[in-house]
């Protein structure tokens, strides 16, 4: 991961941007929650008269927190997709350039389909991991810890109720990563195979022409194809029950709060306020939780892809 290092380095003023008003969008929307929190409080213990009032300043209150949500988020969105898609960039002429400062020696020895299933496989992983994942798996990771922080802080009983049950479910998408993984693993090697016999068969064309090799071949990429299919349905399959399993668990912290959170309601522990706060924001963690083995196993796949290319991508550095 020492590539990306690099690239965040060569661009940390535009990383340092996306960052700060990713952070921004998250405390934006606790502040939006907590004002509706004590706007529900003040409607429940406040005269009507006297809400009358103040309804005005609450209005500018939240009107205000909602624009400031709003240009937070639209520049999030804006300069983590720009800051991706510049990574994603020099990443691609890195690899190219690779080529072209070789010398011939190098160039001789080059195996073209693996430089070709580069390109087609680990290229345009890590190209699409870093347009749609890098930003929103940080801005995910940061919401989960920050709401964390803010429910513990508003009452820590009920937090640690909502928390708790997070630890087992954090084992559990541990080892569905691992496996989701493996099958991931598998699906990439039966797809260089293909890429291998396809540069094969553009090689040795003249002499299975000459030959008549073609049911050889024909059967040969038939097996091939066959084989990874087989990899991609199993894949799919494991995916799709681990993840339902993970999101049928990940509700278990949310059935506890409203059982806990309810009964501390009607005996006066806490207010309604605070417990539509702890309702609203618990899809802050289940949500995360629920996508846990995915987000795990794609940044694995997109950190293994990195490694193997890391040798063959020239980052100019010269202004890091």
């Amino acid at each position: 991961m020492k590539m990306i290092w690099k690239l965040i380095k060569l661009h940390k003023i535009l990383f340092m941007a996306a960052f700060l008003f990713t952070f921004l969008s998250v405390i934006s929307n606790l502040c939006w929650n907590k004002f509706l929190a004590q706007l529900l409080d003040s409607v429940e213990n406040t005269a009507l008269s006297f809400l009358e009032n103040e309804m005005g300043i609450l209005f500018a209150i939240g009107i205000f927190i909602v624009f400031i949500h709003v240009i937070c988020e639209y520049l999030s969105l804006y300069l983590s997709s720009y800051t991706c898609e510049i990574f994603a960039h020099e990443m691609r002429m890195g690899y190219a350039g690779y080529y072209l400062q070789s010398d011939i020696q190098t160039l001789s020895k080059l195996n073209v389909g693996e430089a070709q299933s580069a390109m087609q496989n680990e290229l345009k992983d890590i190209s699409d991991y870093l347009s749609e994942n890098l930003f929103p798996l940080v801005k995910q990771l940061g919401t989960f810890a920050v709401t964390v922080i803010f429910l513990l802080c508003l009452n820590f009983k009920l937090a640690m109720l909502s928390v708790l049950p997070v630890i087992p479910l954090i084992y559990y998408c541990s080892f569905s990563s691992k496996i989701i993984k493996d099958y991931t693993q598998q699906c990439k090697n039966s797809r260089k195979k293909i890429n291998g016999m396809a540069d094969m068969i553009l090689e040795l064309f003249p002499i299975i022409q000459i030959y008549g090799a073609y049911e050889l071949i024909k059967g040969a990429m038939k097996e091939n194809l066959s084989e990874w299919g087989n990899s991609n349905i199993k894949k799919e399959r494991i995916s799709a029950r681990l993840m339902s399993l993970s999101g049928v668990l990940s509700f278990i912290p949310l059935l506890l709060l409203l059982g806990f959170g309810g009964y501390m309601v009607i005996s006066g522990n806490i207010s309604m306020g605070i417990f539509y706060i702890f309702i609203n924001l618990s899809g802050n963690i289940s949500g995360f939780l629920q996508n846990m083995p995915g987000i795990y196993a794609a940044f694995r796949r997109f950190s293994a892809s990195v490694d193997r290319l890391e040798g063959k991508i020239c980052i100019n550095t010269q202004f890091i």
